[in-house]
């Protein structure tokens, strides 16, 4: 029987970088697109009486030969105990034989995966110029999907807003540290999106943030926060305005992404959707076609995405014997 290795989150830190998570993340959507993808429905468990809730995705890859499942949370009250909002734990399987061979943190994973499909998605559907950046939610993945942009365009400009401004605040400090560029924070949403060459939004809101009337030609938006049932972070008709709304997988979006919405309030079918992001990838479907175009991507987040960084990490993992070995099934 082989060992199972265990990694934790420092371990896992030393053995991805943005650059390496992006090429990783478009290897999946690729791998999705060709059908050599396969994944259940997530599951979703609302834990209200923890204002909390607890996404389980998994599937396999052909690609790298893993299984891999991912059980990941957000429990929004945990600062108030000294925790992060966010954790998450990776289990990976051998295709052939379903051996387990590692358990590894996922958090970082995740704040890494996630501004990685950020920054596939703008690669085909942003305007090659873009250089300043909306940024709705001034969290984690406020920073991760500048970090991952940032690898990809010429940015200029943040601009950032958060329902908590003192988070606003601290993110443009941070922020302008870190990238040498101006960072600003705004207490209005709008001032954030107009005139963005990029709109993110990254909350777990239950409500539209972002008004159609705040959305001009040429804007890309990448919506992120909506990933479970009844999550909202755009006004739906802005997916009518689009002229390409393009979705990481239409059978999860259509069930807990943004286009949820749309779809619910009959602003637009499923037929309107352009297409999934790995479709454009592998030139199925055309990306952007004009520096004038409005496009849109949803994303859910897929388990193909996790097992891909996570493969990256073991591979790592192996190559500078890091983690703890051990042996499950003696």
């Amino acid at each position: 029987m082989s060992d199972v290795l265990i990694l934790t989150r420092k371990e896992v830190e030393s053995c991805l970088s943005m650059k390496r998570t992006i090429d990783a993340v478009r290897e999946a959507y690729i791998a999705f697109a060709n059908g050599r993808v396969q994944m259940p429905p997530v599951m979703h468990l609302d834990v209200g009486k923890y204002n909390g809730e607890v996404d389980i995705k998994s599937g396999f890859v052909e690609d790298f030969n893993l299984i891999g499942t991912k059980i990941a949370s957000g429990y929004y009250d945990n600062h108030k105990l000294g925790l992060p909002p966010g954790m998450a734990v990776i289990v990976l399987l051998d295709l052939k034989t379903s051996m387990p061979l590692a358990i590894m943190d996922g958090s970082y994973i995740t704040a890494y995966r996630t501004g990685a499909a950020g920054a596939v998605a703008a690669s085909v559907l942003a305007r090659k110029d873009s250089t300043k950046i909306g940024i709705i939610g001034a969290g984690t993945q406020g920073r991760m999907q500048v970090l991952a942009l940032r690898e990809l365009f010429q940015l200029e400009e943040i601009r950032v807003w958060d329902i908590e401004e003192r988070m606003a605040t601290k993110y443009s400090t941070e922020m302008a540290e870190l990238l040498g560029i101006s960072v600003k924070h705004f207490t209005n949403r709008e001032e954030v999106v107009r005139g963005s060459d990029i709109v993110v939004t990254v909350t777990p809101s239950k409500k539209a943030l972002v008004n159609k009337d705040w959305i001009e030609r040429g804007m890309h938006i990448n919506a992120i926060g909506a990933d479970g049932p009844g999550k909202q972070e755009l006004d739906p008709g802005i997916m009518k305005l689009a002229d390409k709304v393009v979705v990481d997988s239409l059978a999860q979006c259509k069930r807990i992404g943004e286009i949820q919405h749309a779809l619910a309030l009959g602003l637009i079918k499923e037929q309107d959707v352009h297409g999934e992001i790995g479709e454009i990838l592998i030139g199925k479907k055309v990306g952007r076609e004009s520096d004038n175009e409005i496009t849109l991507f949803d994303s859910t987040g897929l388990a193909a995405q996790d097992i891909a960084a996570a493969h990256v990490v073991l591979e790592a993992a192996k190559e500078k014997k890091l983690g703890y070995s051990t042996k499950l099934m003696n």
